[in-house]
C-alpha cells in the first residue's frame, strides 16, 4: 500500500475518532490493527517436493519445525521415477517449489534444475568425507544432506528362506524348489540400472574412473552378460518394475527382493517377523557394491523470494540437520543418519537387521553427484535396452561409451 494510501486512512480514523469521540484505547486499537494486522498474523507457507519413498521421514521433521515456526508446510510426495523429469520441466517455467528433497546425484544437473548454490555457513554439521562428495561440486555446496545410505540389500522371506543365499549361485540351485510352489526365486526393478550397476562392481566396474565416463570395458561386457543370464534363467522376472516387484515380495510371490534400505520401514510393516535382510548376494565369490549417496533438500532459485521467506527457508535447512532431529528420523524409520557422531554410535550398539544395514554400508561405493554421472545413466540404459533387443554385448559396451561421448559434446556446445 502507498504512503498516501496509509496517510488518507490514518486520517480518516483520525476524523472517525474526533466525531466520536472515542476513547484513547479504542484509538490505539485502531491504530494497531492498521499497521500491525499484515505482519502479526500472517501464516508463512513452505512447500516442499519429495521422492523418498518413506514419507514419515519428512514428516517427523516438518512436525516438530512447526511447533515453534508459524508456518503451513505442505509436502508433495512424487514418484521416484518421475521427480526429475517434473524438476527439470518446472525450472524451465518457475513452477518449483521452495525446496526439492532428492537423491544426491541430481545434484549433477543443478544448472538444469535452477538450484541455489548453499551458504558454507549454513552447515550445522560435521560432516564425514563420503557425505561432503556427494553435496559439493566445483567447489560448491549444493544440497543440505539429510540421511545417508540409499543403497540396496538383500531382503527374504522368512517362509521360504531360513538361511538367505549368500551368492547368486545358490539362488540358481534352489531355483527349480522356488519355481515348483509357483513362486519366483527374486524380484526387483531390472530395467533400471542402479540395480545392475552392483554386479558391475563385482566384475570390477564402475561407470566413472579418475572423473571419466568408463562404460566400453571388459568388466561391462562380462556384467551385461551375466545380469541378462539372471532373466534368462528365470531368477528374475524382467518385466517387473518397481512398483511390480515389491507387490510381489509383499505378496508372497517372490522368496527374495532386492530393494532399497529406503524399502525397509514400509516391508517390515507388511511382512512383520517374516522380513528378513541380508547382505546382497556375491557373484560367483566377488562381492558385490552397491551405490550410496545421501538424500538432500535442495533449494531452487530463491533469489526472487522475500527476505521473510529467505530467513524461514534458511531457518529450516539449519533445523533438520539439528542431531535431536536425526534421532527422531532415525527411531521411526531406520534411515541412517548424516552426523558422524551420532553414525557411530548408532554402529556401536546395532543388532538385527540394523547390524546388517551398518554392514551392508560398509561395503558400498559412492555415487558421483557430477554431471557425468547423470550422463553416464542415460547411457547405460540405452545400450542396455540394445543388448535386451538382440545386439552383443561388446557391442551394446561400445555403444554406451559413443552415447556418452556424444552427450558431453552436444553440452559442451550449448
Amino acid at each position: 500500500m502507498s504512503y498516501k494510501k496509509y496517510r488518507n486512512m490514518y486520517l480518516d480514523i483520525i476524523k472517525i475518532i474526533s466525531d466520536n469521540l472515542l476513547n484513547t484505547i479504542h484509538y490505539s486499537f485502531l491504530l494497531l490493527i492498521l499497521f500491525f494486522s499484515k505482519t502479526v498474523f500472517a501464516t508463512q507457507t513452505l512447500t516442499i517436493w519429495s521422492s523418498h519413498q518413506n514419507r514419515d521421514f519428512l514428516t517427523v521433521m516438518t512436525n516438530k519445525f512447526k511447533e515453534n515456526h508459524n508456518v503451513k508446510i505442505s509436502i508433495v510426495q512424487l514418484d521416484p521415477s518421475e521427480i526429475k523429469a517434473e524438476i527439470l520441466l518446472s525450472a524451465q517455467d518457475g513452477g518449483l517449489p521452495d525446496f526439492v528433497v532428492i537423491p544426491s546425484d541430481f545434484l549433477g544437473l543443478h544448472q538444469m534444475m535452477d538450484l541455489s548454490a548453499i551458504p558454507r555457513d549454513w552447515y550445522q554439521e560435521n560432516l564425514s568425507s563420503m557425505v561432503r562428495s556427494t553435496v559439493k561440486l566445483q567447489g560448491k555446496y549444493w544440497g543440505i544432506p539429510l540421511i545417508q545410505g540409499n543403497f540396496l540389500l538383500l531382503y527374504y522371506n522368512k517362509k521360504y528362506v531360513t538361511h538367505p543365499a549368500t551368492d547368486f549361485e545358490d539362488i540358481i540351485l534352489e531355483k527349480k524348489q522356488f519355481l515348483a510352489k509357483n513362486i519366483m526365486p527374486m524380484g526387483w526393478n531390472y530395467n533400471d540400472m542402479y540395480y545392475f550397476i552392483p554386479i558391475l562392481s563385482a566384475f570390477n566396474g564402475w561407470p566413472i574412473k579418475d572423473g571419466k565416463i568408463t562404460l566400453n570395458t571388459p568388466e561391462m561386457i562380462k556384467a551385461l552378460k551375466y545380469y541378462h543370464s539372471l532373466a534368462a534363467q528365470g531368477i528374475v522376472n524382467r518385466n517387473c518394475d518397481y512398483r511390480c516387484s515389491q507387490l510381489d515380495f509383499i505378496n508372497g510371490k517372490s522368496a527374495y527382493s532386492i530393494n532399497g534400505d529406503w524399502a525397509y520401514h514400509d516391508l517390515k510393516m507388511m511382512l512383520g517377523d517374516n522380513l528378513g535382510v541380508a547382505l546382497l548376494p556375491k557373484v560367483k565369490g566377488r562381492t558385490m557394491h552397491p551405490m550410496v549417496s545421501t538424500f538432500v533438500l535442495a533449494i531452487p532459485n530463491n533469489s526472487k523470494q522475500s527476505k521473510e521467506k529467505q530467513q524461514l527457508i534458511k531457518d529450516f535447512s539449519e533445523f533438520v540437520q539439528q542431531q535431536s532431529n536425526q534421532k527422531l528420523v532415525y527411531e521411526k524409520t531406520q534411515l541412517l543418519p548424516i552426523s558422524m557422531m551420532y553414525y557411530k554410535q548408532l554402529r556401536s550398539k546395532a543388532k538385527g537387521d540394523s547390524l546388517v544395514m551398518f554392514d551392508q554400508m560398509a561395503l558400498t561405493k559412492p555415487m558421483p553427484s557430477t554431471l557425468n554421472m547423470a550422463i553416464s545413466w542415460q547411457a547405460i540404459f540405452i545400450g542396455f535396452q540394445r543388448y535386451q533387443a538382440g545386439a552383443t554385448a561388446i557391442d551394446s559396451a561400445a555403444h554406451m561409451q559413443k552415447m556418452a561421448m556424444q552427450q558431453i559434446q552436444h553440452l559442451d556446445h550449448h
